[in-house]
């Protein structure tokens, strides 16, 4: 009788650090698979709801995230529509828990520019340091940076209009706003 105490504790034992083991290969994988989620994948989660986004230079931002892409953000706040380039994020809180697809990160930030630029849509670029850096149309995107025409707000962007042409370094950018 003691001997089947004994075997039937050892194989209990066993169980036990199979199922640990087990726990701890999940954990494992689970931790690989977070990892390999770009910061566009977790975002999508909160697609459809209110954040609030701080950037580098400061600014506060709250609005309906619209999307997430790679290198970008679109909120949305009224009449007021942003696009936030992730890499001047600070922080972004919002409420969802899950990870959602990423086929939004195939639009990267410059193609998401560029669309903005056959928009013309009069724009407020603030810098980095949270600056407003300049007010006009986006006349075209470069590999590294983009040319505003430089107008007043409210202004089409016609001849008149335009007092000045204005390039700026994308690294220099952290958000671009229109009024829709």
């Amino acid at each position: 009788m003691r001997w089947e105490t004994l075997f039937a504790d050892l194989e209990a034992q066993l169980n036990g650090e199979a199922a640990r083991g087990r726990t701890a290969e999940i954990q494992e994988m689970v931790s690989y698979e977070r990892s390999q989620v770009p910061m566009a994948g977790r975002l999508v989660a909160w697609v459809g709801q209110e954040v609030d986004l701080v950037t580098l230079g400061g600014q506060r931002f709250s609005g309906v995230l619209r999307t997430s892409g790679s290198g970008w953000v679109a909120l949305r706040s009224g009449a007021l529509e942003y696009i936030v380039f992730t890499g001047a994020i600070r922080s972004i809180e919002g409420r969802g828990q899950r990870v959602g697809s990423t086929d939004r990160a195939r639009i990267s930030l410059r193609l998401a520019l560029r669309a903005i630029a056959r928009d013309r849509s009069a724009v407020t670029i603030f810098a980095t340091d949270g600056e407003v850096a300049v007010t006009g149309t986006i006349d075209y995107v470069g590999t590294d940076f983009l040319q505003v025409a430089v107008h007043a707000p409210g202004e089409l962007p016609e001849r008149g209009a335009i007092t000045a042409r204005q390039v700026l370094p994308l690294a220099a950018v952290a958000v671009i706003q229109r009024r829709s």
